[in-house]
């Protein structure tokens, strides 16, 4: 008979449910025997469960925010034990630490967001069992960060369906994100509204040409913004009066003429639509030369040379009616100039400006010189008269016998000997100097 029964644990017990038992030996534990009890080695038992259905759950649901604010993803398992958290941003593993993510548990955190933080992410929880490991995954939770909405602009254009004219209205905007609810105002009244997935809508109003229709304005609205556009006034004038020609020529640095701008200027026309003509025949639209660029009521003359000088005009109509009258001015000359117009006011160029403003500065540094040069000529005589002044002898009474003024640095050399054909009565001067 055993006088002590030794009770033996498996070091790794399997439940029922699927769990682990797993041992640790931290301190004492009891062994029976038939008459006496006695200590002996602990077994320390703890249950590790299997991770199992992880699910990742965004705060706030759904996670729908505006640049500038926040969220939090928290990575959550219906089973398991000590786990260890791994997280996956549009398919690449987030490692920490992260300059955009911080990571507390199993909770992701981005404190400001932008752009760079949306798209889709995932967590995966594991945990490790005799050397094996158990894995499992969540599904992709989508993180959408929008952009606030930008000030509307509305402007328009015109055109005729055959029954009548309409403005084409635009409110659009340069930057936000979609869907945003659009309305039209016509003298503070609303007279349309629509929701698109886009930044611009286009609205449709009736006009009446040479007619003021009120002003018109535009509202972008999302579920946080509601922004105002700029005030147009509704009216459409037609191409009348007259219309001339001003020209401009540009000079390079050594005066000679370069290129030239030309501009129609009419008197009244809320769309005009304009046409060059140079030495009585139409430049094309399209014209691909490369001596003429044009810009609706800008004509540019890259090059002046023999082949381009001549008579220029314009003539201009109503863009939204071909049936309209035509506007033209009269010819005016581009010509090669005889003479060098540098400093002609109308043709002054940028490097004349450029000359003119550096003048100032030249005459500043060399006031500046002269200043110097004074300053330094000063400092030196003063420098001398102080080095002269500290041979002055220390005696308060000395005499001089001379005609003329001797100066009190030499004072103490013997007199040189001057030779006069007469005798002369020597003048006795008395100088008295302090020490």
């Amino acid at each position: 008979m055993h006088e002590g029964l030794l009770l033996l644990l498996i070091s790794v017990l399997r439940c029922a449910d699927g769990s682990f038992l797993r041992q640790e030996h931290t301190g004492p534990s009891m062994a029976f025997s038939k008459s006496t009890a006695s200590a002996s080695l602990p077994v320390h038992l703890e249950v590790v469960i299997p991770v199992q259905g992880v699910s990742l759950i965004p705060d706030p649901n759904p996670p729908v925010i505006y640049e500038g604010a926040g969220f939090n993803l928290s990575c959550k398992a219906r089973k398991g034990t000590h786990l260890n958290y791994s997280w996956y941003h549009n398919m690449q593993e987030v490692t920490s630490p992260s300059p955009r993510h911080h990571f507390v548990g199993n909770m992701l955190t981005v404190d400001r967001a932008d752009e760079r933080h949306a798209g889709s992410y995932s967590c995966m929880a594991k945990n490790v069992i005799r050397n094996m490991t158990r894995v499992s995954s969540s599904m992709l939770v989508t993180v959408v960060v929008k952009k606030y909405l930008s000030d509307p602009r509305l402007s328009f254009t015109v055109y005729h369906d055959g029954s009548g004219y309409y403005a084409n209205i635009s409110c659009r905007l340069a930057y936000g994100s979609p869907p945003v609810t659009f309305q039209l105002l016509l003298n503070g009244k609303r007279v349309d509204v629509q929701q698109v997935n886009l930044l611009e809508a286009w609205f449709s109003q009736p006009v009446t040409i040479g007619l003021d229709m009120g002003s018109v304005q535009c509202i972008a609205e999302n579920d946080i913004q509601q922004l105002l556009s700029n005030s147009v006034n509704l009216e459409v004038a037609p191409v009348t009066g007259t219309a001339h020609v001003q020209v401009e020529y540009l000079h390079r640095l050594d005066c000679v003429q370069a290129a030239a701008l030309l501009q129609c200027v009419i008197t009244t026309g809320t769309f005009p639509f304009f046409l060059w003509i140079f030495n009585s025949s139409t430049i094309p639209l399209d014209s691909s030369s490369p001596t003429f660029i044009q810009r609706d009521q800008f004509l540019v003359l890259t090059h002046i040379n023999p082949e381009n000088l001549g008579y220029y005009s314009c003539r201009v109509r109503d863009s939204f009616s071909s049936n309209s009258s035509w506007v033209e001015s009269e010819d005016v000359l581009v010509e090669m100039s005889d003479l060098p117009t540098c400093f002609n006011t109308s043709t002054a160029t940028t490097y004349e400006l450029a000359d003119l403003e550096a003048t100032p500065v030249e005459v500043i540094a060399v006031v500046f010189c002269c200043f110097l040069f004074v300053m330094i000529v000063g400092g030196a005589c003063c420098l001398l008269r102080s080095i002269n002044l500290e041979r002055v002898p220390t005696d308060t009474n000395h005499r001089v016998h001379s005609h003329e003024h001797i100066n009190p640095e030499n004072h103490h050399t013997k007199p040189e000997t001057i030779n006069h054909p007469h005798v002369e009565e020597m003048e006795t001067l008395f100088m008295e100097t302090e020490v």
